[in-house]
């Protein structure tokens, strides 16, 4: 089987997305877009614009956002009015009109490159989706495996718990999406690891689902990433036994200098963990300044793979987002056939098998 450990589907990014209204999901949004490296782009004449303009540049929770009338655009583009002019960011491909991937979209993507399953995961820049993926799965229960998500920043509220069980047990999702910078965002000091969340973390050990940790931090650069994954570490020394995915792998575009990306040992450190996996997802970052088939990349994957070997290491996309770089075929391609040095038996393993036992799927 072929598994794509990262997709998505969503309903239209410009509307309330299941938040209580189409701001409070845009102020999630906006905030996610803060620092993305895409181009911001003025409307009047397609020209880039430098300055950042939708948050303060120091406050990097939600108070720092910048009231610009943040909204969705249309055609892929999110949309805010600065200093009189309308701009725009291009986060998804122009193909997605009205800024939604409904599953029959993903599957339809995955019929055509010939992907057998995908991974739903999630974010709160998305909606607040457990219903939405819940329904994706219950309709296509051979194509997906979903991930719920909670409120990171109230992992220690009895709530969250409630709302994690409510989404496993009745909604039939299956695994936890959690993202780390979602704690700065709203202004918690601690990290994933502080025994304030012990007891949420050992009731999902308890659970037995697998967890996709999207560890990041909301600052900008190399040294508030890196004290990131030192929490991560932290975490998998205590909970050794809660299968993880390690959504992205590494953020390389923050060890990225002069056009050389140079990856500290630091960083390596949390991946050698036993119960962890960590995705092969290159295109979406780095397919902004790469041609496919990023042979750019090849070092680093191989790196990946002498490092943590085949059986720790799974093929993502992040479709649809990733159709802004290339196509979805591509997106698997410049692994599956141009990286030659990993062996067919092995490249099974990281293009699907591994997946699958994650979700101990046969």
């Amino acid at each position: 089987m072929t598994i794509d450990s990262h997709a998505h589907a969503f309903p239209p990014m410009g509307g309330p997305s299941g938040f209580a209204s189409t701001k409070r999901h845009a102020m999630y949004t906006q905030h996610a877009l803060a620092l993305h490296h895409q181009p911001v782009r003025r409307m009047a004449d397609n020209s880039p614009v430098r300055e950042q303009t939708l948050y303060d540049g120091e406050d990097v929770t939600l108070a720092g956002l910048t009231d610009v009338g943040f909204r969705g655009g249309g055609f892929g583009r999110l949309a805010w009015t600065s200093e009189g002019e309308e701009r725009y960011l291009q986060y998804l491909p122009p193909t997605l009109v009205n800024l939604s991937a409904p599953p029959e979209l993903m599957v339809a993507q995955m019929d055509y490159v010939g992907v057998d399953r995908a991974v739903l995961q999630t974010g709160h820049l998305y909606g607040r989706l457990n219903g939405y993926l819940a329904d994706a799965a219950r309709r296509f229960p051979d194509r997906f495996w979903a991930l719920a998500m909670i409120d990171e920043w109230q992992a220690d509220s009895p709530t969250q718990l409630r709302t994690l069980e409510k989404a496993i047990g009745s909604l039939g999702l299956h695994g936890l999406w959690f993202q780390t910078s979602a704690l700065e965002q709203h202004g918690r000091a601690e990290t994933l690891d502080d025994p304030v969340f012990h007891p949420f973390w050992d009731h999902v050990r308890d659970m037995g689902i697998p967890v996709y940790l999207n560890v990041t931090s909301a600052a900008p650069g190399p040294e508030p990433y890196l004290a990131q994954l030192a929490a991560l570490d932290r975490w998998l020394q205590r909970y050794t036994d809660v299968p993880v995915m390690y959504p992205h792998g590494l953020s390389l575009y923050r060890f990225m200098r002069g056009g050389e990306i140079d990856i500290p040992e630091a960083a390596w450190g949390p991946l050698t963990a036993p119960n962890l996996m960590v995705e092969i997802l290159i295109p979406i970052f780095q397919g902004a300044i790469w041609e496919y088939p990023y042979v750019e990349a090849q070092p680093i994957i191989r790196e990946y793979y002498e490092r943590l070997g085949p059986d720790k290491l799974a093929w993502g996309s992040d479709m649809p987002n990733v159709e802004r770089h290339c196509t979805y075929r591509q997106s698997l391609d410049y692994l599956r056939l141009h990286c030659d040095f990993i062996p067919p038996d092995d490249m099974a393993k990281i293009c699907g098998d591994n997946a699958a036992r994650l979700f101990r799927a046969s």
